[in-house]
């Protein structure tokens, strides 16, 4: 899937869960860890792709992801070595490890257990990382600054001006990793490639097995049904979400849509 497609899909994962996993259990989420949860997750929906060197991830954030993603090459093709089974076929660099939910599971616990040891650097950190990365999966549409400089920007203002900030989502904010990852792999899963999701398990005499749905159900990345159907449903739905779920965000709109009627209306009272 395109990178548009990732992070919106992301995006609108982290805000329901987010949003509505906490009530479940009785407390009531502040807005700054919604929002560090959904960015979080946003930007992570691009991460499995630091397996490709000509991914978005790899090549248009900074020279620290192009050393990433040849430290993560690599270590997939040996991963898939190490573990391929008789009928398995392929070298493993490409939808890989990354690209697994047993890969997405163990980044996203480290990532918990650092911001729990360590808390507000490793909040910091994460969310800028990832705010960045979900910038430049925008950027296709949404050319604009650098993205490093707006994902900083952003990240102080989660910070210091959003209620909560992002105190709230330490020791479980490698979930929205985890979760970002995995809605990537499932977003290929639905391409003609497929992703193998479950290895280790074996399926079919093969551990990397791609995982998919029916192939009369399957779409080319990047062709007409992602790009005129599900990337715009996905981007509705981020401010459906957005609206319900974040404390202060429905009020705004609100105004803002009075605001556009009373200009629309002024417009026709001028007109002719």
């Amino acid at each position: 899937m395109l990178g548009v497609s990732h992070a919106t899909s992301g995006a609108v994962l982290g805000l329901a869960v987010a949003g509505y996993g906490p009530l479940l259990v009785g407390v009531e989420p502040s807005a700054g860890s919604i929002l560090t949860f959904a960015a979080v997750c946003a930007g992570a929906a691009l991460l499995p792709d630091l397996d490709h060197p000509s991914s978005t991830a790899t090549r248009h954030f900074t020279a620290a992801s192009f050393l990433a993603s040849r430290v993560v090459r690599p270590l997939s093709g040996l991963v898939y070595r190490l573990t391929r089974a008789r009928r398995d076929t392929g070298k493993g660099t490409h939808r890989g490890l990354t690209h697994t939910v047993a890969g997405a599971v163990l980044l996203g616990l480290g990532i918990n257990l650092a911001s729990a040891t360590w808390g507000t650097p490793v909040l910091l950190g994460t969310l800028f990382v990832c705010l960045a990365l979900a910038i430049k999966g925008l950027d296709a549409i949404v050319p604009g600054p650098p993205s490093l400089v707006v994902a900083a920007a952003l990240t102080f203002a989660v910070e210091q001006y959003v209620p909560g900030g992002t105190a709230g989502t330490a020791g479980w904010l490698g979930t929205a990793v985890t979760l970002g990852m995995v809605v990537h792999s499932v977003g290929d899963a639905v391409t003609e490639s497929g992703a193998p999701l479950l290895w280790p398990l074996r399926i079919r005499h093969r551990r990397w097995y791609p995982v998919g749905s029916p192939r009369p159900l399957r779409f080319r990345t990047g062709g007409r049904v992602e790009a005129w159907l599900v990337a715009p449903g996905l981007t509705v739905a981020v401010f459906v979400l957005a609206a319900l779920v974040v404390p202060g965000v429905a009020p705004v709109l609100l105004e803002l849509r009075d605001r556009v009627e009373q200009l629309v209306a002024g417009a026709a009272m001028m007109g002719p």
